[in-house]
């Protein structure tokens, strides 16, 4: 009995090792000042956006089967750019999630494909035309 409790340890152990393996954080910061631009160009992602006082651009971004991600990012005088694919074939099965937290007057463009978003703290009106376009205002 007590060898099949070690048993059934050691693949419980095991199993948390390989799960950990599969996820990992990164955290990407830029420090700004003045109003920005953030541009963002995703695919297959769940954004969350959040307005902060704090006179930087963070991107969090928590990736499940993170070797299967290529993520890029620069940053000018005008903004920050991030831009995440995943790769051929083994990026089928890889997902993330990106918080992003942004200064207040920060102008964001989020170019989204297959993303969920979600815009918190928001104040304004939000169009979603029919030609796949959001606006917000």
């Amino acid at each position: 009995m007590q060898q099949h409790l070690n048993t059934l340890n050691e693949l419980a152990s095991a199993v948390s090792t390989v799960a950990e393996m599969a996820r990992q954080s990164q955290t990407y910061r830029f420090n700004v000042s003045g109003a920005i631009t953030l541009y963002m160009d995703l695919e297959s992602a769940e954004v969350r956006v959040l307005r902060r006082p704090d006179p930087a651009v963070e991107v969090i971004a928590n990736l499940q089967v993170p070797f299967a991600w290529r993520i890029a990012t620069d940053q000018d005088e005008a903004g920050v750019y991030v831009v995440a694919r995943r790769r051929p074939v083994v990026g089928s099965v890889a997902s993330a999630a990106f918080q992003v937290n942004v200064p207040p007057d920060t102008y964001i463009v989020l170019k989204l494909r297959d993303c969920r978003l979600s815009l918190d703290a928001l104040t304004g009106t939000v169009e979603l035309p029919g030609d796949g376009t959001i606006k917000v205002t």
